[in-house]
């Protein structure tokens, strides 16, 4: 895919109680359905051939993709299913369970004008672009649905590069992704349209700067363009107008990338879709926020929100403690019998180790990563505050979040990947700080 990478595919070339339990709230992995990013900002990757489950668990762990671009439908597709041992409904569901979200990607006809010898490619007839924009909005959904993605995810049409200064055959383009974009929310789905930022991205934005209201436009841009930058910037070819929170760049192409051993031809992303990835509201721990700009160390006497907190969280650890936010004789009791749960001494004290245990107890998801946003990140960055290191509490795991794990793994003899898995949470739970 891509005006490089993809193109060269195309023809052949070679591939309280309760309110404190929300807190530690994750859902269900294995409960997850196949979808495509929604109010994510991060990175994905697109190859021809979907990888095999040992690659995809080991990108998973190890990489920063969060997302994964695959190929499910059209007449030009140079990845079918011919040619895809791995693809499968199945897959998409075993990814999803992992965590995976997709790009599910159709590649029909392409532009007349398109430099190949291909007759798969749309008329110069308008209206006879329009039936194909049809047909190939209907087989791309149909195929979306059949790899498992309900209505209200994204289909993604890629038109490869043509020369817009060719007016006839950029009037067809234009056609055909009106007819596609329309008869795919028809049909229930959004539509992602792909190009080269110089080819249809720049077409499609001219037209509706020029204010044509009747056109209907893709809910997001994906642009090709490969200026090695991962940022969503598309100027001059996709001004900062409209779709600015709704843009995917490939920005690399054709690249080959190894995680954890695992090698892989693909083409990379940066996707800022749905405004972006945004946490929920924080949820109070007995009525109080669980953040904390500094988790001192804790002993009898002391009295304050870090104490009310501390009597939660023992409460939340099944400890019959009093929440009053004075140190008080249960407070004593079940720090000590917490501490000796933990294996530690029983003195009535607590500090980066007692905190960092406490703030992270709970189910520990798979992976978290670039991009994912809520309760268990909460989780994750409080728990990494009382730890030592430098991270904000948003909700959202950003590129702070990311290098606050990396030191943290390191610190601990983990390999340096800014991923959070079972074995960071180990750490976190037994109180390695």
């Amino acid at each position: 895919m891509g005006s490089l990478h993809q193109l060269a595919k195309i023809f052949g070339a070679t591939l309280a109680a309760i309110l404190c339990v929300s807190l530690l709230s994750a859902p269900a992995q294995a409960a997850a359905r196949p979808s495509t990013p929604n109010r994510f900002t991060g990175y994905a990757f697109d190859t021809c051939v979907a990888p095999a489950n040992n690659t995809m668990d080991a990108w998973n762990l190890s990489s920063p993709y969060a997302v994964v671009g695959i190929y499910t439908s059209g007449n030009s597709r140079y990845c079918d299913e011919d040619k895809q041992p791995y693809l499968s409904p199945a897959w998409v569901r075993r990814q999803a369970a992992k965590g995976w979200r997709f790009l599910p990607i159709h590649v029909g006809y392409q532009a007349p004008c398109f430099a190949s010898n291909s007759k798969n490619k749309m008329s110069y007839d308008v209206q006879v672009a329009r039936r194909q924009g049809n047909a190939d909005a209907n087989e791309a959904t149909k195929q979306a649905a059949h790899y498992g993605f309900a209505k209200k995810n994204a289909v993604y049409l890629d038109i490869e590069w043509y020369p817009r200064s060719n007016s006839k055959c950029d009037r067809s383009v234009l056609a055909f992704i009106d007819a596609f974009v329309a008869r795919a929310h028809k049909n229930g789905y959004k539509v992602g349209l792909y190009s080269s930022a110089s080819a249809a991205i720049t077409s499609v934005d001219a037209l509706r700067h020029g204010g044509n209201t009747t056109y209907n436009y893709p809910d997001q841009m994906w642009f090709a363009w490969t200026n090695q930058k991962a940022n969503t910037d598309g100027r001059p070819y996709l001004q900062n107008t409209y779709w600015r929170a709704d843009r995917l760049h490939q920005y690399h192409n054709n690249v080959a990338v190894s995680f954890a051993g695992h090698n892989i031809n693909i083409d990379k992303n940066m996707l800022k879709v749905g405004g972006g990835s945004k946490a929920p509201k924080e949820q109070k721990a007995c009525g109080k926020s669980a953040t904390l700009k500094r988790y001192r160390t804790m002993k009898p006497g002391r009295i304050g929100d870090d104490v009310r907190l501390l009597q939660c969280l023992l409460r939340r650890a099944g400890h019959k403690t009093k929440v009053t936010g004075r140190w008080n004789h249960s407070t004593s009791r079940s720090l000590k019998a917490y501490r000796a749960s933990k294996g530690w001494s029983k003195k009535p004290q607590g500090g980066k180790q007692v905190w960092t245990s406490l703030l992270s107890q709970g189910s520990a998801p798979l992976v978290l990563k670039r991009g994912r946003a809520g309760d268990s990140v909460y989780r994750l960055q409080r728990s990494l505050r009382a730890a030592g290191q430098r991270v904000d509490v948003t909700g959202v795991y950003d590129f702070r979040t990311a290098a606050a794990v990396q030191a943290y793994r390191k610190r601990f003899g983990l390999p340096g990947y800014q991923t959070a898995d079972r074995k960071v949470w180990d750490l976190l739970q037994r109180g390695r700080a």
